[in-house]
């Protein structure tokens, strides 16, 4: 490969001479063929004078992908326009290393519709084609696509650093393409923008006209949407860290690159941090927090996401106040014992929480939702009967006319009795089927015994 590879260029053609050809087989064929063509150490690759526009495309039906008729080893070719497009979010892989996803789906001139998945250096190609054209339509072909399949749903995601993502080409199948979309009736969406991890959200102009669901509800919702839960902290999640370091002026995630001017880095030393939204290296960088909180109400469990802004208004200060002045961002906790103590003293306390459900929750069936708004301190009314469980909790405009919830009095003696914050899940444990708190001591409800007439 090292001998080769500055002589075989992606899009030119080349003259090749004594190689080998042999079986196709093995995981991640490239195509159907039968036979494959193998470099050797006597192979020879010149330049050539022949030329051909035929980009050799196989495109591959929607229904095909989606019914398993296509071998999942086989890599495919797909074409689509994009819908539900995401933000580009960072995401840490089990080896401590950051890397960018991003989420959508591609639909079809028959309106069928497929997830995508893209990873790394495709998801960046894709945040810098939508920053430099805004919300124009976008067609995406993916060549050499693998076909995996998340919770049960098929989705089409690169293989490797092998696919070749194209954003609106302008190959003869493209062409075609938008001619037969623009001659159907689905309408042409315009890319979603949202925050961190979330793939698409209702913009919310007025919580005060938002509903008020139960968390089993939430579970089935049919598209995305805004909501309200009332419900109580049961624990700190520690799979994740508590912060990351957040770029000051644009508040959004840095990757950490090394130190300035490179060398060995002293631990004293301020890291430098690389800034998307900047586009350059930066050591302007605090702890935001990044909280990830089990919450249970009397109908179901889910987890919540508080970005710094939402997170700061429960935990009542800001996050470079509770860091220890360490760079090494620590995101799986140990010890659940080492977390701060103003957001150990969030357990067990009941809120009304402002989220999103978005397109992920939906179609993947994912159980974490992000935290847009929350209502506590004074703007929080006592129910009247604390026997009244949280789903019977009158949800009319007068009762949150003003954006107020009633907050359900947990008798909580003191810090050591709540339950200690969950640590380190594995995927297999992503769905608890038990998330009471057991060291937890609620008030014994009082029950009103009717007085019987004597004759």
């Amino acid at each position: 490969m090292y001998r080769v590879q500055r002589d075989i260029q992606l899009g030119e053609w080349r003259e090749l001479e004594n190689f080998k050809i042999s079986a196709a087989g093995g995981q991640y064929r490239p195509s159907k063929f039968q036979y494959k063509l193998t470099v050797i150490g006597d192979t020879k690759i010149k330049p050539t004078d022949y030329r051909d526009e035929n980009q050799f495309l196989s495109l591959a039906s929607y229904e095909e992908i989606v019914t398993g008729k296509l071998k999942t080893f086989f890599l495919i070719d797909v074409m689509g326009q994009v819908v539900d497009l995401g933000e580009v979010a960072i995401c840490q892989l089990k080896t401590g290393e950051n890397r960018k996803r991003v989420n959508f789906r591609l639909r079809d001139t028959s309106g069928n519709e497929l997830v995508c998945c893209l990873w790394g250096p495709y998801a960046e190609q894709i945040e810098s084609h939508v920053e430099e054209s805004k919300d124009e339509p976008i067609v995406c072909l993916i060549r050499f696509a693998k076909i995996s399949n998340f919770r049960g749903e098929v989705q089409i995601t690169n293989a490797f650093d092998f696919s070749v993502l194209m954003l609106n080409p302008i190959m003869e199948e493209a062409i075609d393409f938008r001619q037969k979309m623009s001659q159907t009736d689905l309408p042409l969406a315009l890319l979603g923008s949202s925050d961190e991890n979330k793939v698409i959200k209702q913009v919310v102009d007025d919580w005060n006209e938002v509903d008020i669901k139960c968390i089993s509800e939430i579970y089935l919702a049919v598209e995305a949407e805004s909501c309200k839960i009332v419900c109580t902290i049961e624990a700190i999640d520690t799979d994740w860290g508590w912060f990351y370091f957040g770029c000051n002026r644009h508040n959004r995630r840095t990757t950490r690159v090394g130190r300035k001017g490179g060398g060995k880095m002293v631990e004293s030393e301020k890291p430098v941090f690389y800034c998307d939204v900047c586009r350059a290296n930066t050591t302007d960088v605090s702890p935001k927090y990044k909280l990830h909180l089990f919450v249970k109400d009397d109908t179901g469990s889910c987890q919540l996401m508080l970005l710094d802004t939402v997170a700061k208004t429960i935990i009542g200060e800001k996050a470079d106040t509770l860091w220890d002045g360490s760079y090494a961002e620590v995101t799986n906790i140990e010890d659940p014992n080492i977390l701060p103590i103003p957001i150990k003293n969030c357990v067990g306390k009941s809120f009304c929480f402002g989220i999103s459900i978005a397109n992920d929750n939906v179609a993947n069936g994912s159980d974490t939702f992000k935290v847009s708004e929350v209502w506590s301190g004074n703007h929080i009314h006592r129910i009247e009967s604390l026997s009244e469980p949280v789903s019977l909790i009158e949800t009319n405009s007068s009762t949150l006319s003003t954006g107020e919830v009633r907050l359900i009095d947990y008798n909580i003696e003191s810090s050591s009795d709540v339950s200690t914050p969950f640590s380190k899940r594995k995927e297999g444990d992503a769905e608890l089927s038990d998330m009471n708190s057991t060291s937890k001591k609620l008030r014994a409800q009082s029950i009103k015994v009717e007085k019987i007439k004597e004759d």
